[in-house]
């Protein structure tokens, strides 16, 4: 693989500001149960590095998560921040009901800068959105200069929704990246020495082929319980029913939810191998840092989660994308990651192969490219790039 000059770290310079941010959480507060956990972080523990990417990627002069709707009136909101960052998620999808957010943000004097959002629907769906929803996207679109997008296909839904100012930048978890990454990258070969797996079992709905996606998955599942593999959660919920079974000692609930997995998996719930893995080999994170650092250890990813993959690449551990979807097309398209797209069945021999296959010279080579799309997106919002030394900013973690 080649090893060109890479860019180093992009930083967003609000020099002065104030910071609002609502949207994916940086950071969860403690939790008592692993449901609550999850709620915390939106409902997939992924959005955390979309949070805490744009998050510790500002320089400004005080930065916070929205309180809550109810603590600061919509109409005061500008009295405590200068501007709102949204770190977004796939809002426009047709299940999301954003309409209580609409009508909070409508009524606030403040200007937007919206980054990440991505979109829910397949090819050739139209889209269907709730009124709230719609409001919200076209407020984001006139309070900022630009709104950035994952990619292409959610910059096309904007604009058949009358949204043009849009600019095709992917997700801001990429600001976590490091140069000590992009180093271990260029260098390091994967191996099948100790595997990281993460997949999209329970949101096969969305795929662009819903039996592809199955028999691929389930067949690497199946695959990898003879290696030293480790499973890594997002939102999976009788995996999480697992863990939570397992630490309050509840035999009855482990078993239910070991049949309940096998049976996603199409596998014997009575196997000891799957028993065994599922019992030690499952992890769950709800901190960046320790996913990051867990991503470290492994010697390649490999799965369905663009995040999950966002956290290897964080690491410097190379990983294969297993692309089911449009949000993970775009993304993995527009940043020149590894991937295969799952629209045959693709033997687990055959994803293995390509995972030990993969090169990142596209990606280290896009970068100055894509960097250089950030800058005139920042400029687009009246923002610019980190420039000379500026003071350091005072950084909250208000989870609402």
């Amino acid at each position: 693989m080649t090893d060109p000059a890479r860019p180093q770290p992009f930083r967003i310079s609000a020099q002065g500001k104030r910071i609002c941010f609502w949207g994916a959480p940086a950071h969860v507060p403690p939790f008592d149960t692993l449901s609550r956990g999850l709620e915390l972080t939106g409902a997939n523990t992924g959005n955390l590095f979309i949070g805490h990417g744009l998050f510790h990627g500002v320089d400004c002069a005080h930065a916070a998560f929205h309180p809550g709707f109810g603590v600061i009136p919509a109409e005061h909101l500008h009295e405590h921040f200068d501007m709102l960052f949204v770190p977004a998620s796939n809002f426009v999808g047709n299940g999301v009901d954003l309409t209580a957010h609409a009508d909070y943000f409508a009524r606030t004097r403040l200007p937007i800068f919206c980054f990440g959002l991505g979109s829910q629907l397949r090819p050739g769906e139209a889209p269907a959105l709730k009124p709230g929803t719609e409001r919200l996207l076209h407020l984001l679109s006139e309070r900022g200069g630009s709104i950035g997008v994952r990619g292409a296909f959610t910059a096309e839904v904007l604009w058949r929704m009358g949204i043009r100012n849009t600019s095709i930048v992917g997700c801001p978890s990429l600001l976590g990246l490091r140069e000590e990454a992009l180093e271990r990258l260029a260098r390091v070969t994967p191996a099948l020495d100790k595997v990281a797996l993460n997949l999209s079992n329970n949101v096969r709905r969305h795929a662009l082929n819903s039996e592809a996606m199955r028999s691929s998955e389930n067949g690497l599942f199946q695959r990898l319980l003879g290696e030293n593999a480790f499973y890594i959660l997002q939102n999976e919920r009788p995996e999480m029913e697992l863990l939570s079974a397992m630490a309050a000692g509840d035999t009855a609930k482990v078993a239910a939810a070991v049949q309940q997995i096998a049976d996603v998996f199409d596998i014997s719930g009575s196997r000891e191998d799957l028993k065994a893995f599922l019992e030690r080999r499952v992890r769950i994170f709800f901190s960046v840092d320790d996913w990051v650092g867990c991503m470290a250890t492994m010697s390649v990813a490999i799965g369905s989660r663009f995040h999950g993959n966002v956290a290897a690449l964080l690491a410097g551990t190379p990983s294969l994308c297993l692309v089911h979807d449009m949000r993970t097309r775009e993304l993995c398209e527009l940043l020149r990651l590894p991937h295969v797209v799952l629209d045959r069945r693709i033997a687990p021999e055959e994803i293995l192969e390509r995972a030990l296959d993969v090169d990142y010279a596209p990606f280290i080579a896009h970068l100055p490219r894509l960097m250089m799309e950030w800058r005139l997106f920042l400029a687009r919002n009246g923002l610019e790039p980190q420039g000379a030394a500026q003071e350091a900013p005072v950084l909250e973690a208000v989870v609402a």
